[in-house]
Formats: structure tokens, sequence, C-alpha cells
């Protein structure tokens, strides 16, 4: 992978100086990654040869950014990804040297925002990242409310189930019920799912006995 010039200039827009963690077993690609990042004005947290303390890193390093350079994924390195994806994503950078049309999905499916093939251009890392961060913003939005939605359901059912109850063991209309978990809700100072719940245990525990 050949290095193309820079002239090196420090763009004034860039002096946010975000934190990078940048993983690369080969020297040779790393420094040029490392001189690319710098010149862009980002800051490097740490370097990594081995990705089997990556989520570890990650963990304590806390960076804005991941950026990793690999002849080619593996799976050790897409199930750290994978993790980090679901216990403390970051926008992630992938140049590698060879394309991966057989872990194309698992590398899309495990975080990875951008995957560049044989192309390191230090004067568009910045543009990269920047269009990388954007992608990973609008998948952890898209991640949050789809999460929100579904709790949403899961409240639903659990309040469904514990108006059931309380209809059958106490010979309640639907509205009736409802009334009753609300006012049960109001009086405790807690989410209605939430005194559902406890209406469900307690049923779950007496059996037919009465609320």
């Amino acid at each position: 992978m050949h290095l193309k010039s820079n002239s090196g200039h420090l763009d004034e827009t860039t002096s946010k100086a975000e934190l990078v963690l940048l993983l690369d077993a080969d020297p040779e690609r790393a420094s040029a990654l490392r001189r690319g990042l710098e010149d862009s004005g980002y800051r490097l947290a740490l370097k990594m040869k081995d990705s089997g303390q990556l989520l570890k890193q990650v963990e304590a390093h806390q960076p804005d950014i991941l950026v990793i350079g690999t002849d080619a994924p593996d799976q050790a390195l897409l199930q750290q990804l994978q993790l980090i994806r679901d216990y403390c994503p970051k926008p992630v950078i992938m140049f590698a040297e060879k394309e991966a049309p057989k872990l194309i999905r698992q590398v899309v499916a495990s975080g990875v925002n951008a995957f560049v093939v044989n192309d390191i251009q230090p004067h568009r890392l910045s543009s990269i990242i920047n269009i990388a961060s954007a992608r990973f913003k609008e998948t952890l939005s898209l991640r949050q409310e789809l999460e929100t939605t579904r709790t949403k359901l899961a409240d639903r059912k659990k309040v469904d189930r514990a108006k059931g109850m309380l209809m059958s063991n106490q010979g309640l209309s639907e509205e009736e019920a409802y009334r009753m978990l609300r006012k049960m809700a109001m009086d405790k100072g807690q989410p209605l799912a939430a005194v559902a719940d406890s209406v469900i245990d307690v049923v779950a525990m007496l059996g037919a006995a009465k609320i």
C-alpha cells in the first residue's frame, strides 16, 4: 500500500483534535496511517499491533474513533469489533490490503463504517473519517430508536398481561383494570410498566388469590 505525498499543513477546522485508537500489525502501514492522522489534526490515544485486547483498550482509553489497518479482516478482529459495537460503540474505519468479498456482510455487521481497500491517502483521511462518523451517528440513532420501540412494545405487553390478570382475579372490566394500574402507579410514583411487573409477580406467587 503506497502513501501519497501530503503538504502536512494543519487545517484549523481539525483543531477539535479527536482521539484515535490505531490498530495495525504492519509497521510501514501503521506509520503511514499515524502520520496521516497526526497531519490531519487527530490525537493518537494508542497504537496497537494485536486485536486480542481491542475491547479492553477501547474501554480504557475511550477514543472517539477506531482506525484499523489490516491485510484482510479475520474472525478474531471481527469478533472484537462486534463486542465494541455492542458494549461501547465507536466509529470504525478499516484500511485493508485485500478485498474480503466473503466477509463483507460480517464486516458491515460488526460495525465498520468505512472499508477502504489498498488506498491510504493522507489528505483524504479527514474526509473518510467524517463520513464514517456521520454514518456511525445515523446507525446509532436508528438502533436507539429501534430499542425504544421494542421497550415500549414490551412495556405494553406487560400492562396488557397485568390487566388481564386483574380482570380475571378481580372480576374487573378492561377499563377498570387499567384505572387500577394507573392509580397504583401514581400512588407509588412508579412507571406503569413497573407496576404491571409487580402485579404479574404477585399473581404468579399467589395464584388465583385476590390482589
